[in-house]
């Protein structure tokens, strides 16, 4: 009897470790993206009917459980149904296009958004194979946003350069635009010529001044 005991402890002591050895403090990949969806966008320009259905037709396919689409300009600043899409989506879900083309116009507004999505933990993917997602490592975050400040940069220094342009040419008395100057010696000489009886072609080629700026000078001249 007490060998019999033994060995049905011996049983339950194995069984209670194999249970704790396998027993995961984690859930698996599957497991968490069990309760995620994939939610797609697509777009095309007027009468690209085909395009379009065919894009939808495609993240369909890809597992995307409902599919925003619009006609609608590249270069439009508010794409509607991208809008509602991307709000539809939360922690864990993924945004699906075809092509990044598809929902930016330029670099600068995919990695705006792009930072957006990672900050809540959102993936973008395209079926061309970019992949953009939070949880990959720390380093791909920060790539996105390294490459978002840099095209910051790129902005913020050629508006810097060009307020130096205007102020170097505004210190020597360049013209900042707008209407040609010339000196008021040449005003007072074009004047001149005109009461003498000279036509505005001949004044021209006197001068070398343009006729809209002769014209100009002239009717300034009469109304003062």
């Amino acid at each position: 009897m007490f060998f019999y005991l033994l060995i049905d402890t011996v049983k339950n002591i194995c069984n209670r470790t194999l249970t704790f050895k396998f027993k995961r403090k984690r859930l698996l990949l599957s497991e968490k993206n069990k309760n995620s969806k994939a939610i797609g966008y697509a777009r095309a320009i007027h009468n690209e009917y085909e395009y379009l259905e065919e894009q939808i037709k495609i993240l369909k396919a890809e597992g995307c459980s409902l599919v925003f689409s619009e006609f609608i300009s590249l270069d439009e600043e508010i794409k509607p149904q991208l809008i509602k899409a991307i709000n539809c989506l939360s922690k864990g879900d993924q945004l699906i296009i075809t092509q990044l083309d598809r929902a930016f116009k330029n670099k600068k507004e995919c990695l705006k958004t792009i930072n957006k999505l990672m900050s809540k933990d959102i993936k973008l993917r395209t079926l061309t194979g970019f992949f953009a997602a939070n949880e990959a490592t720390k380093a791909n975050s920060s790539i996105f946003k390294i490459l978002s400040e840099l095209d910051n940069l790129e902005d913020k220094s050629l508006g810097e350069r060009k307020k130096e342009q205007l102020l170097r040419r505004k210190l020597s008395g360049n013209n900042l635009g707008g209407r040609p100057k010339i000196s008021p010696l040449k005003e007072s000489l074009v004047i001149r010529l005109r009461n003498e009886g000279y036509s505005y072609r001949s004044i021209r080629s006197q001068t070398g001044i343009a006729l809209s700026t002769i014209r100009r000078v002239i009717l300034e001249g009469e109304l003062i």
